[in-house]
């Protein structure tokens, strides 16, 4: 797999570097629906909003589809309907596999949502819960999801919008000089990187979902558990002493609103779109 140069500083320094996303999730395969709880919220209210829109799809695609928790409800919303299962992380397709009730009939697919192996206008629903935000290429995405889209075909994701994580990113940046966490798209940026690649009637919501966390270690010890850790160009390439950590949760106890706790805020963008 192709990837890009990967500079350490400049406009690519906090995407997330593709060859190690597959690894990463790959890795947490195993423990990830047991800390998966805010995108099992966020996917279950996704699916909830498609199951009564128009006719049922003939075949569907999870894009993204990581365990295969989404998979299943999928198939079990559309039985008549074929469902393929793409993830970037092989690793997360073989937990699917081996764990998931009904794997068999499903179409396992290892894929990269920025090329997918898919044939043009091939499917009737795409479904994308919370993987977008791990593409180096976000309009390469939406293109490669019109492309295979049949005439009519919904695309429905969730993802995350830019000020998600703020509180962490604010915490490190008073450390030193280092990309400690992804970036993310805009939803000015979302809305109008769909509407440059054709799709129309589109719906885009966004909110903002805080959790609560026993300390800042807690909290990047679930997103290491999650497969979301800190895949950006830019990061530290050494480990990370315990000065420097007691260095970034006292810069994070000092933010508005930490004195009491550690909170994480994530927006969350959701989409409903036609071709």
């Amino acid at each position: 797999m192709n990837s890009l140069p990967r500079p350490d500083s400049g406009p690519f320094a906090d995407t997330p570097e593709k060859r190690w996303v597959g690894v990463s999730f790959g890795a947490a395969a195993t423990g990830y629906d047991g800390v998966a709880a805010l995108q099992r919220e966020v996917g279950e209210s996704l699916l909830a909003g498609i199951c009564h829109l128009g006719p049922p799809p003939g075949r569907m695609l999870d894009l993204g589809a990581g365990t295969g928790h989404f998979s299943g409800l999928l198939v079990a919303a559309f039985p008549a309907a074929q469902c393929l299962a793409l993830d970037i992380a092989e690793g997360m397709l073989r937990f699917l596999r081996s764990h998931r009730p009904g794997a068999d009939g499903m179409g396992l697919v290892v894929g990269d949502a920025e090329a997918l192996p898919l044939a043009d206008e091939s499917v009737d629903l795409i479904f994308s819960n919370m993987a977008f935000q791990w593409c180096e290429r976000l309009d390469l995405a939406f293109s490669e999801c019109f492309r295979v889209l049949r005439p009519g075909g919904r695309l429905v994701f969730s993802t995350f919008g830019e000020p998600t994580l703020g509180e962490l990113r604010t915490a490190w940046r008073a450390v030193d000089g280092y990309s400690h966490v992804n970036a993310f798209a805009t939803r000015r940026s979302v809305e109008q990187g769909l509407r440059a690649q054709g799709f129309a009637k589109i719906r885009l919501d966004a909110m903002t979902l805080r959790r609560g966390y026993p300390s800042v270690l807690a909290l990047m010890k679930e997103l290491k558990a999650l497969g979301a850790r800190n895949l950006t160009r830019n990061r530290p390439r050494h480990l990370l002493g315990r000065h420097t950590l007691e260095r970034v949760s006292e810069a994070y106890g000092r933010l508005p609103g930490m004195a009491s706790g550690v909170t994480a805020s994530f927006e969350v963008l959701t989409a409903l779109v036609e071709k």
